[in-house]
């Protein structure tokens, strides 16, 4: 699962590599910065797999309207026919615009 980090978190996360780095040079214990880093990385997995969950569930109601839509254009005569397609045309665009954004959760 992709991990959603935030901004405040990127700038803990530089800030924790910096602090280990002197830590490093210098030979100190650095268990506190790692555990800091371990949270932030747990917190940062949770909301990618909310983000996760919550993207394809509106995948799967997009997919649906879109089918929705197209049967309700077959169905349609005359005047209704020609906004019917236009409104299958723009739900299936709908799709298309979440499915590129979910591809990162892949």
């Amino acid at each position: 699962m992709p991990e959603s980090y935030t901004r405040r978190e990127n700038r803990q996360r530089v800030g924790l590599g910096f602090r280990g780095l002197r830590r490093a040079i210098a030979g100190a214990d650095m268990s506190d910065l790692e555990a800091r880093a371990d949270r932030i990385r747990s917190r940062a997995e949770e909301r990618g797999e909310r983000e996760a969950d919550r993207m394809w569930s509106e995948l799967d109601g997009a997919r649906s309207a879109a089918a929705a839509a197209k049967v309700k254009a077959d169905l349609a005569t005359g005047s209704d026919r020609a906004s019917a397609r236009r409104a299958a045309k723009d739900a299936e665009r709908k799709v298309e615009r979440i499915q590129r954004r979910a591809r990162k959760y892949l």
